[in-house]
Parts: C-alpha cells; sequence; structure tokens
C-alpha cells in the first residue's frame, strides 16, 4: 500500500512540474508579443514624476489582435503619452507600440480601483495612433478622461539640485460620440444651456442626485441619465 502512495505522490509532483514548466513556456511565450521601443529615463532634470501614480502598477493589456495579457507591470507615462511595460522575466523596460493595443488597464493600490484606458484617434489630436484617454463611461455619448503631466520650468534653476523643473499634473473630463471630442462643463448650468430641451429634467436629476460635476461618479450617473434622454 505504501509502495502505492509512493508511486502515486511521485506521479502527482512529476505532472505538477511539467504543468509549471509549460505555464513559465507559455509566460514567456506570451509576453514576445508585447513588442516597443526600450524606454530610456529622461525625466531626472525635473522634480516629481511623469506618470499617472508614481509607482509600477499591476495592469492589462489587450492587443488589437484580440489577445490580453494579465498581471503586467506598467506604467503610464502622461507626459508623453506612451505605456511602458516592465518585463520581470527578462529585466526590459519597454514602451509599448501603441497602434497594437486596443485598451489597457491600470489597478490603483490604495483604493483598488481598476481605471480602463484606449486610445482615442481623432483629427484635432494630431497623432495618428491618437492619445489614451480613461473611460468613464461607454455610449452613444461616452465620457473619457485625459492624464496630463506638463513641464513647468522653474525661474530660478537650483543648481545644486539640479533640478530646471516639475511636472504638474492634471485632469480633463472630455465627451466622444465616435466623432467629436468636447469638454464636459465645469458647471452645471452649462450643461443645461448645451441641452435646453431637456433642461427640466436634467434640472431635476441634479436635484434629486446631488451631481458634482467635478466627481467621476456623479458625471458618469450624470451621462447615463442624459444617453437616456437622448434615446427618447
Amino acid at each position: 500500500m505504501s509502495q502505492i502512495k509512493y508511486i502515486l505522490t511521485t506521479i502527482c509532483i512529476a505532472a505538477t512540474l511539467i504543468a509549471n514548466a509549460q505555464g513559465t513556456l507559455t509566460r514567456k511565450s506570451a509576453i514576445q508579443h508585447i513588442t516597443g521601443e526600450p524606454f530610456v529615463h529622461y525625466y531626472a532634470m525635473f522634480d516629481g514624476v511623469p506618470f499617472y501614480q508614481s509607482d509600477w502598477l499591476t495592469g492589462s493589456v489587450t492587443m488589437k489582435s484580440g489577445e490580453t495579457y494579465d498581471g503586467l507591470q506598467l506604467r503610464y507615462d502622461t507626459y508623453k503619452d506612451d505605456l511602458i511595460y516592465q518585463n520581470n522575466l527578462t529585466n526590459n523596460v519597454i514602451i509599448i507600440d501603441k497602434s497594437s493595443i486596443a485598451q489597457f488597464t491600470l489597478t490603483r493600490p490604495l483604493d483598488g480601483k481598476v481605471e480602463t484606458f484606449k486610445p482615442i484617434v481623432n483629427k484635432n489630436l494630431r497623432e495618428e495612433n491618437g492619445h489614451y484617454f480613461a473611460i468613464i463611461l461607454e455610449d452613444s455619448l461616452s465620457v473619457i478622461k485625459k492624464y496630463e503631466a506638463k513641464e513647468e520650468q522653474y525661474s530660478n534653476v537650483n543648481m545644486t539640485l539640479k533640478k530646471t523643473g516639475a511636472f504638474v499634473h492634471k485632469e480633463s473630463r472630455y465627451t466622444w460620440d465616435g466623432t467629436d471630442l468636447k469638454a464636459v462643463p465645469r458647471f452645471r448650468r452649462m450643461l443645461l444651456r448645451q441641452y435646453p430641451t431637456h433642461k427640466e429634467d436634467l434640472r431635476k436629476f441634479f436635484f434629486h442626485n446631488h451631481i458634482r460635476m467635478k466627481n467621476d461618479d456623479d458625471v458618469r450617473l450624470l451621462y447615463e441619465e442624459l444617453n437616456r434622454l437622448l434615446r427618447k
């Protein structure tokens, strides 16, 4: 009986080792499909970092060819609008080719929120492969957010620290109907002027739901209602 147990245990261990080896090969094979140019550290002369979050974040990338790769270490460079990938198996850090990306997600460690980003192509953006926007709402009239880092030069350069400026971060919300990109109004009265036909319905919605135009969840809720009204 003990001999049978020994044989079964040996078989189980062997099977586990084979499965793990195959899994490693699969991961190594999969990440070979994520291509791009090497990332070069360029921001040492500035205070702060140009990223969506300062640390590496866990996320996923969905390619236009259909594959999705989960559990990746990613950084979103909001200054150059690049998605950066750290391959822990090869220790390479690359900028993923934007033309190959359908969407990517990033998980924020502090609140666990997952944001989805997609490249939006529009003639006014002047980029063939578009710019990355966070998706707040996907509908006939979608709501998207642009994270940006801008370079602010110091008037008096601190040569001791050797810093010439700092990164200043901003967020902007837009509506997107597949063609036009328009800024989301900062104030409720401005939105009511845009949709005079639905002004009374929207005014009631504002009152009953205590909508704040600076809050993503409130803006999502508002535009869900607006899409419903526009479909009537």
